[in-house]
């Protein structure tokens, strides 16, 4: 019986979808207007809201919050209180859009953009998932979808994740990609974007890409590739200049989360993104002071040829510029270490620790400390420093 269902759901499986013609929203909806295969899909993208809520998933910094809110209303008006907008504490370069009108944004995707209107576009290309429906035109897909997952299931192999939310996340089909596109980029002008920022937020991406050696993230993954969208959006822009950028207001609201997202990549040893984008002084002067120390701490991960004087330059210039920043004072007294400078390795390791006493690597650093008072054992430690 068992092989005869699994036989049969993977027939399924094999079954031509046919589309049918969905009509766009036009204004707000409610759930209880829906007819029941999309409130289905609601349901389940509520059930994943609240998923990711209970797992602690999403940054409740309501500075941020309000930010990323505003600028979807302001491209969706005839949406607001419809559109729920949510950053989500992740690295990957992603977004996406639920059938219920949530939206997300990763965290490492925001910092990688300079103005407002290279994040707008990305919202207003999500929010048109939304307003026409693309979850429901491929409902079909996500039930075979749903059928795969349970013949997996019952052969012993675990699928994680909700299906709908899957299948946002890895992009919709090709068409629904490209009038997402379309759409988005018409909501950008409407809202008084400048839309020639829309070919910078692809380009620069597809920079950190190829730089990084990786395969392009869920947001741009198939439908269609990083080159054919610039193009794209090369051609719908053609020499219109007009539009506001909103530089200023990007970086302000989004400083500390752009300190965090370094932060988190050196953590990963994500060390060529941090050196792509910190290397460029237009962007580097965007960042507060202490920033070097990432850039820093990158060139040293790097290590390639006169890569340690360029981050000895850069923590020199953290200490200088912000002196109360401790993680400077380490990297730069274990710098000092390596190379036999006792003296100067014990003063500043020493200052680390008075900066921040309760710093979770004191022990590492007190053994260093404590080797620098024992000129033997010191050489053997120093080899070993990393």
């Amino acid at each position: 019986m068992t092989r005869l269902l699994i036989v049969a759901l993977a027939c399924a499986l094999a079954t031509p979808v046919q589309a049918d013609d969905v009509l766009p929203w036009t204004s707000s909806i409610e759930t209880r207007e829906l007819a029941s295969s999309e409130k289905s899909l609601w349901q389940e993208a509520d059930d994943f809201d609240r998923s990711l809520q209970r797992a602690g998933k999403i940054n409740a910094d309501p500075a941020l919050t309000a930010y990323l809110q505003g600028i979807m209303d302001r491209l969706y008006p005839e949406f607001k209180g419809r559109f729920n907008v949510h950053l989500l504490n992740a690295q990957h370069i992603n977004a996406f859009a639920l059938p219920n009108g949530s939206v997300y944004v990763n965290a490492g995707l925001v910092a990688r953009f300079e103005n407002e209107a290279q994040l707008a576009t990305v919202l207003a290309h999500e929010g048109a998932h939304f307003t026409h429906r693309h979850s429901l035109q491929q409902a079909e897909r996500l039930r075979n979808a749903a059928a795969f997952a349970l013949v997996v299931n019952m052969l012993g192999v675990p699928l994680v994740g909700d299906m709908v939310a899957l299948s946002s996340m890895f992009g919709f089909s090709r068409e629904h990609e490209r009038e997402a596109d379309e759409i988005g980029y018409q909501r950008l002008i409407a809202a008084g974007y400048a839309p020639r920022e829309s070919i910078r937020t692809f380009e620069h991406l597809q920079a950190e890409i190829k730089a990084a050696d990786i395969k392009e993230p869920f947001f741009f993954a198939s439908h269609p590739k990083l080159q054919e969208r610039i193009d794209n959006f090369t051609e719908l822009v053609k020499d219109t200049n007009s539009g506001e950028v909103a530089r200023e207001r990007f970086i302000e609201t989004t400083t500390q989360l752009r300190l965090a997202s370094l932060a988190a990549d050196l953590a990963a040893y994500r060390y060529k993104q941090i050196i792509l984008v910190l290397s460029k002084p237009e962007i580097r002067r965007e960042y507060p002071p202490e920033a070097s120390y990432y850039l820093g701490e990158a060139y040293r991960l790097r290590n390639e040829d006169g890569d340690l004087a360029t981050a000895e330059r850069d923590f020199n210039s953290v200490i200088e510029t912000t002196p109360g920043f401790a993680p400077a004072h380490r990297a730069l007294g274990l710098l000092a270490y390596k190379r036999g400078d006792t003296m100067r390795a014990r003063a500043l390791l020493r200052r680390y620790l008075e900066l921040a006493p309760a710093a979770e690597d004191r022990g590492h650093v007190e053994f260093y400390l404590a080797a620098l008072d024992q000129p033997a054992p010191a050489e053997a430690a120093r080899q070993n420093a990393p």
